[in-house]
Order: structure tokens, then sequence, then C-alpha cells
């Protein structure tokens, strides 16, 4: 707009005693809309105007524009009046009252425009921000399930399940069949979470209690296991695995580095509208540090992605001998906008 209005200055004034002072109203009136519309737009993120539905949205810009656009209209009749800019066509450089709604009419015009373009870049960015994120989402999923899914099929996993198996055959052939239908269980489990954003926390619990279950033939008494879950935490829905790679992460990096081996207790309750899930083990916190960076780094950035700040990932220690693994997620489910 400046190099238009400098352009006409000079095209239509060209050499005249009275060009210098178009050329500078030309640039004030560039200064007024520079800083009205970086005005404009700093309100309208601070207000997150892009995100109000669209009718109220519609509303809040019509009035805003229409004061903008006076309050630039008058800075700049005022601006021309004082630079004389119009003093050969109005006596003693009065300001006129059609020319102030000329301008107002020109600046509602522009900043119509502006906003337009302004909300159009923003829509498509948007796109393919929610693009991005989707497929971001996806990708980072599919990981999770499959490395979910190799730290459960890994070699010794399964070589201590059929060695497992193989002693119980002929001395317990009851808890032999047990333990092939909790191994199928997981396995069909972990399967169908496969592409599934959310599942219910009672469906990762069944998951979770049959790999307890087949972990527990492997360390017998050297692994014990309390479970303190509130019955309306049941009904929460989570991102499959995330109980999952906690447990796992108690299991392989506190109880299976301890001879004596140790305790797991898995709490869950429902506070200020978010699910708190803690697994708490015995072990030490820089021990667990240096080889658990994986799974619960992978753990958190789904969370991440999904929830944004609203979820968190916590490993602490709350005792000497005793690590907390604590996970907090939105009851709703809610992606980034």
């Amino acid at each position: 707009m400046a190099l238009f209005q400098l352009w006409f200055e000079l095209a239509v004034n060209p050499a005249q005693p009275g060009t210098w002072k178009g050329i500078a109203g030309a640039l004030l009136t560039a200064a007024d809309g520079f800083v009205g519309t970086h005005l404009l737009l700093v309100w309208m993120r601070r207000r997150r105007w892009p995100q109000k539905p669209w009718p109220r949205l519609v509303l809040h810009l019509v009035l805003v524009i229409l004061v903008m656009s006076a309050v630039l209209s008058t800075i700049d009749s005022f601006g021309h009046h004082l630079w004389g800019q119009r003093a050969e066509h109005h006596n003693h450089n009065a300001i006129s009252l059609p020319l102030m709604l000329v301008n107002w009419g020109n600046w509602t015009i522009v900043l119509v425009a502006w906003t337009g373009l302004y909300f159009a870049i923003h829509e498509v960015r948007e796109r393919r921000r929610r693009e991005v994120h989707d497929l971001k989402t996806e990708m980072v999923a599919q990981q999770a399930q499959l490395r979910g899914l190799r730290a459960q099929l890994n070699p010794h996993f399964f070589f201590n399940c059929l060695n497992s198996l193989r002693e119980l055959i002929e001395e317990d052939p009851e808890r032999a069949q047990l333990m092939v239908t909790q191994l199928s269980q997981v396995l069909r489990y972990s399967l169908q979470s496969h592409g599934v954003e959310l599942v219910s926390f009672a469906e990762e619990i069944r998951a979770v209690e049959d790999y307890l279950a087949l972990e527990a033939t492997r360390f017998e008494e050297r692994l014990r296991i309390t479970w303190d879950i509130a019955p309306e935490a049941r009904c929460a829905v989570i991102p499959p695995m995330i109980l999952q790679t906690l447990v796992e992460n108690a299991v392989k990096h506190g109880i299976a580095r301890r001879p004596r081996g140790g305790e797991i207790t898995i709490r869950a309750r429902v506070n200020d509208g978010a699910l708190e899930m803690g697994v708490v083990n015995s072990g030490k916190l820089s021990e667990e540090r240096s080889t658990a960076g994986v799974g619960l780094r992978n753990a958190s950035e789904r969370l991440s992605l999904l929830y944004g700040s609203h979820a968190s990932l916590l490993l602490e220690s709350i005792s000497e001998e005793r690590v907390r693994a604590l996970v907090r997620v939105p009851l709703r489910p809610r992606v980034l906008a």
C-alpha cells in the first residue's frame, strides 16, 4: 500500500512543490497500517480468536474493524492536516468530514482484506499442522506398539516362557494350560491394539494382569504384586500399552536386577478430572534411568502428541529403595489444537 501511494503521488503530482508532503502522508499511512495491524494481530492471538466459532468470530471482527478503521482514519486525517497536504483543496487546512468518511471506508476495506488474508493463511497452516500431527501420532503410535510387541516377544521372554511351560507340562498340566492362555491373551491384546488410539483402562489392566502372571511364573516368590485400583478409574480410557510400559520397566529394571526380587504396587485414581496411574517398584532410580529410557521416552512422546501439556509422565524416587513411575492423563481424550 505504501509503494502504491508513493507511486500515485509521484505519478499524479510529479515535480510539484507539495509532492514531498504527499510522500510524507503516504509513509504516515503505511506506518499507521503496520502499527494497527500488528496490534490487531497481538490482540487476536491473546484472545485466541482463531479458535472461536465462526459466527462469534465474525461479530467480534466487524466491531473491531469498524472501531480501528475510525481510529486510523482520524489519525490519517490529522496527520494530513498537520502536513498541509490538502491545503490547496481545503481552506485553512480544515479537516473535512467527507474526507474522514472516505478514509474510514478505505481503512475498513483494507482491514477486511487483511483479516481475511490472515485467517486464510492461518487455516492453511492449521490444516497442514493437523496433517503433520496426525502423521506423527500414527507413526509414533505404531512404533510404540511395535516396540511393545518386541519387548513382549523378545527371545529372552519367549525362552523363559517356553522353559517354564516345559517344566509345567509334566508337573502341573493345568497350570501349563493357564500359562498358554495368558500368553495368547497378551499377544492378542498387543495385536488388537495396533492402530487403536485409545483403549479402556479396564482392558489395559487385564493385559497387564496376564503379563504379570507370566512373569510371576519365572520369578516365583521374588515378584510380589499389589493392586490398588479405584472403581471409577476402570471407566477411563488411555493410550494402549501405557500402563504395560510402566510395569515392564518396573519388572525389567527393578525386580529383575535384585537377587531377592521385590514388590510392584500398581495404583490408579481419578483426581481433578484426570486419571493418575502410578507403578511403584523396588529399586533405585539411578539404575533405572540409565537403562529405562526407550520405553518411557516413547510413552512420554505419545502422551505429548495426544494430550499436549495436559498429560505427564514422571519417574521419581520416593525412598532409597523404591521408585515410582507416575502418569497423568485427562479423563476426556484431547488432541492438540
